[in-house]
């Protein structure tokens, strides 16, 4: 009965596997190209029951770094496929659909994740490994934002920047439903 119920809430898109409502965040990983990476950002997006996370190719849910880096979160959490090339019209597509998109890179207008309200409709465009987000994309961007850093070395891991930016959406998330 147990698994029916469980089975139940994952089919209905407004709840997760553990039955908790999903977050209005989309975990946008296009951009991002190494396992570890993606698979840390599955199992992130999972545990903070993020709505959707998006990647550039959704084979790579079968490959055995993944499966184990994920901690089989790729089999709790919704995973769509967008390739690079068609990244500009799903990301229009989603401010249709009333989403802000919100770009996680250093930019001389990025405000600072500290200081930054996210919108309850959110998707968090993270870039590339080395190069972030092109500027193609940037234009599509409603909001960049950076997290502050107090040492020399000028970014971290995407993973790590994504991880961050996911609990402050969610921290932010979390003290508005208690108000």
């Amino acid at each position: 009965a147990l698994d029916l119920r469980i089975q139940s809430l994952h089919e209905n898109k407004k709840f997760n596997a553990a039955g908790n409502k999903k977050q209005g965040l989309i975990v946008c990983a296009t951009l991002v190209d190494k396992v570890p990476n993606l698979a840390g950002l599955a199992r992130t997006a999972e545990i903070f029951a993020a709505e959707t996370l998006v990647l550039p190719n959704t084979l790579v849910k079968k490959q055995d770094d993944f499966k184990s880096i994920s901690a089989s979160a790729n089999d709790w959490i919704d995973m769509e496929e967008c390739k690079e090339e068609n990244l500009l019209v799903w990301l229009h597509k989603k401010k249709a659909e009333g989403y802000t998109i919100v770009g996680l890179e250093q930019t001389s207008s990025s405000k600072c994740l500290t200081r930054f309200n996210f919108p309850d409709k959110v998707v968090l465009l993270l870039g590339k490994e080395k190069e972030g987000i092109p500027v193609e994309f940037l234009s599509a961007v409603d909001q960049c934002i950076e997290i502050p850093q107090l040492g020399i070395i000028r970014s971290l891991n995407v993973h790590v920047s994504g991880a961050l930016t996911i609990w402050e959406y969610t921290s932010q998330m979390m003290k508005r439903s208690r108000k």
